[in-house]
């Protein structure tokens, strides 16, 4: 799965698995929260303090199979705090 797939799968969540699996972790609120974290800071240090917070989301809360969900994961998270969709 790469970059590309993520965005697709997002606008067709219906036909994704793998959205479908992990829905709950992107919830309203928690999108919310990373968009006002995003907005409050466009800084290079605030882009990876961003992701950084992101990635702690990931691991703490969802139990993904390998790398390559984690990194899924991880982006369409990042899509969704810095794109209104």
């Amino acid at each position: 799965m790469n970059r590309f797939n993520n965005t697709i799968e997002f606008k067709h969540a219906g036909d994704s698995k793998l959205f479908n699996h992990y829905r709950k972790f992107f919830d309203n609120n928690v999108v919310e929260e990373f968009r006002r974290i995003n907005d409050s800071d466009t800084s290079w240090e605030g882009h990876k303090a961003l992701m950084a917070k992101i990635k702690a989301h990931v691991e703490n809360n969802v139990t993904y199979n390998n790398k390559a969900e984690y990194s899924a994961l991880v982006d369409t998270l990042k899509l969704l705090a810095e794109n209104d969709v």
